[in-house]
């Protein structure tokens, strides 16, 4: 892509996605730790699990990870993922960090093809185990921690599995603040399709996943260029 300025349009409106996002989970979530704390990240990421766009205020540790989670989820779901699909995943093992960060991936199609990915990884209060809030020193394997939630869709084509959704919620402490937190990152997830497919209107399909392309072209080249000085 030649037209710089155009590819710095599309820079930006993406990370303005992304702060967005941010803006909608802190407005909406329940638990402090996440409204307060901002213990939570949110990003952009390919069709096949590469980083697209981050904030400036993202935890480094979450966004790190996440394109490992997304990997994982595209592989274990290699051709069934769908419009209306949504997908949660901590595993530590797979991508995750430690089982309280919670990431919830949908995927975002345009003209009826997988273009993006739309990631909210927020730190939940608790997620089982035998410690209220899941952490604790006297642990000695990760089932004692929580609920390990390996790749795992639960929304397939708009329809909830909510069994699975009982079924790991009764397993928590604090439900009513876990569903919340869950509702924030549903809502926020919802938004971010809406705004891509605002982008994708403006720039084109193509346009618009051409620019991050190059972009992810470009941040390879500096990136490589200052390894090698």
């Amino acid at each position: 892509m030649n037209d710089l300025v155009k590819l710095e349009l599309i820079r930006e409106s993406l990370i303005a996605v992304v702060n967005e996002m941010r803006a909608n989970i802190i407005h909406s979530s329940y638990a402090p730790i996440i409204y307060e704390g901002h213990d939570f990240s949110c990003a952009l990421m390919s069709a096949d699990g590469r980083q697209v766009a981050q904030g400036l205020a993202d935890h480094p540790i979450h966004i790190f990870a996440v394109p490992y989670s997304t990997r994982q989820v595209v592989e274990a779901f290699a051709g069934d993922i769908n419009e209306g699909d949504l997908f949660l995943h901590n595993d530590p093992y797979t991508g995750g960090t430690h089982l309280n960060d919670v990431l919830l991936l949908r995927p975002v199609f345009w003209e009826g093809r997988l273009a993006l990915f739309a990631a909210m990884r927020c730190h939940w209060n608790d997620v089982g185990g035998m410690t209220p809030g899941s952490l604790s020193g006297r642990v000695n394997e990760v089932i004692q921690e929580g609920i390990r939630i390996v790749p795992t869709k639960f929304c397939d084509r708009g329809k909830i599995n909510q069994p699975f959704l009982d079924l790991l919620f009764n397993n928590m402490r604090g439900r009513a603040e876990r569903l919340g937190d869950y509702n924030a990152m549903i809502g926020t997830g919802r938004k971010a399709e809406e705004h891509l497919h605002r982008l994708f209107r403006r720039f084109g399909g193509d346009g618009l996943l051409d620019g991050v392309e190059e972009l992810i072209a470009r941040s390879e080249r500096q990136m490589r260029g200052r390894i090698a000085e």
